[in-house]
């Protein structure tokens, strides 16, 4: 069986799961995979670091290409994961990055910190076998000759090439960074995995909802928890999900400042006009309207009501954002049509209004693109 390693190499203490988490996917947010997580273990030989090795769920046959492509963007996975993890009180977080192939020569090694960054690599190029270094100042790629004897045996040409790629390759510079034979304590790594972490820009809890329903008061300069409800059971008997009921609690539902609460010219996946999130007599209301009748009992919950504006036209006068039964997933709703998937998740949707409505930093900018790009990709 051939390897393939896409892995960060981190301490704990300075880089949270949340950070890889998030950062991950502000890198994957235009990319189109289908279950990207990440696998946690120990390093061996170095006890306050770690690996997180990056899935991508796609087919084993594609897992390298698509690594070594997501590792070279400039919103590469290590640099996303930095700025969540400054955003999270870790500005002084060093990362390092190793993305290696057995199908092929590609051993590519970085590291990520304030300063900048730090690349050794070999790979196979158009003209043979390349080596490189690189830094934010500097870049230097040559083709390597090899001469391998004529009379060579399989092994001896083998060593002969070993040898040569030995001193530029990533897996060298990393071990020299960190003081352990890099490649033989990751592979051991990578058997010894402690648990999985989903790569997602909000969580989907009533934890990570509460988090950004926080965040999106404090942007609005608003106080939470004001006018805070229980949401309602609809008639069929749905209760509201976990997140929802976060969301009611912490948000603010009595501005005076804003009796309206409108969200004007919105545009992330489907949702796109003015929005406003339902108080609780309008969530009742929901079930007795005959225009709903029986959509309550498909496990779909109110949250908002859509309306028509100069981006959303008239095509959604009257539809209703509604989250799945998983606390997740948001639906719009339109009388006599189909269910459709919005776009951005329950959670992201409320992330994307708190950064919209706030000053943001370059990092923030790449977290509101990568929304954007999630939910355009997902409706």
């Amino acid at each position: 069986m051939t390897i393939t390693i896409a892995a960060l190499l981190y301490r704990p203490a300075d880089v949270p799961e949340a950070a890889l988490s998030r950062g991950f996917a502000v890198a994957l947010g235009g990319w189109d995979v289908p279950a990207p997580a990440l696998q946690i273990a120990k390093l061996p030989g170095l006890p306050d670091f770690s690996v997180a090795f990056y899935e991508s769920g796609a087919p084993r046959e594609d897992a390298a290409e698509h690594a070594i492509d997501l590792f070279e963007e400039e919103l590469s996975p290590p640099v996303c994961v930095l700025d969540a993890a400054a955003e999270l009180g870790h500005p002084d977080a060093r990362v390092y990055a190793l993305v290696y192939s057995e199908d092929f020569v590609h051993d590519d090694g970085w590291r990520f910190d304030l300063e900048g960054f730090e690349r050794h690599f070999v790979r196979d190029g158009d003209d043979g076998i390349e080596a490189g270094v690189e830094t934010p100042d500097d870049s230097d790629v040559q083709t390597l000759t090899i001469d391998v004897p004529e009379d060579a045996s399989e092994a001896q040409e083998s060593a002969v090439i070993d040898a040569a790629l030995r001193p530029h390759r990533g897996t060298t510079f990393l071990s020299a960074a960190l003081g352990v034979k890099v490649l033989p304590a990751v592979m051991r790594a990578s058997f010894e995995v402690e648990h999985k972490v989903p790569v997602r820009l909000v969580e989907p809890t009533k934890e990570g909802v509460r988090a950004v329903t926080e965040r999106l008061v404090r942007a609005l300069g608003r106080s939470a928890g004001r006018g805070a409800f229980s949401p309602p059971t609809l008639a069929s008997g749905l209760a509201a999900p976990l997140t929802v009921g976060a969301f009611a609690e912490a948000y603010d539902w009595h501005d005076p400042k804003d009796p309206e609460d409108h969200y004007r010219e919105l545009s992330i996946g489907a949702v796109t006009g003015t929005l406003r999130f339902l108080r609780e007599a309008e969530i009742q209301g929901f079930s007795a309207d005959p225009a709903w009748k029986g959509r309550e009992g498909e496990g779909y919950y109110p949250v908002a009501k859509l309306m028509a504006s100069a981006l959303g036209g008239q095509r959604q006068k009257g539809a209703t954002l509604a989250v799945g039964a998983d606390g997740d997933r948001l639906f719009l709703l339109s009388p006599g049509a189909a269910p459709k998937v919005a776009g951005p998740t329950f959670g992201e949707l409320i992330l994307y209004l708190a950064l919209g409505w706030s000053r943001r930093s370059d990092a923030e900018e790449d977290l509101i693109g990568a929304l954007m790009l999630r939910a355009r990709l997902r409706g």
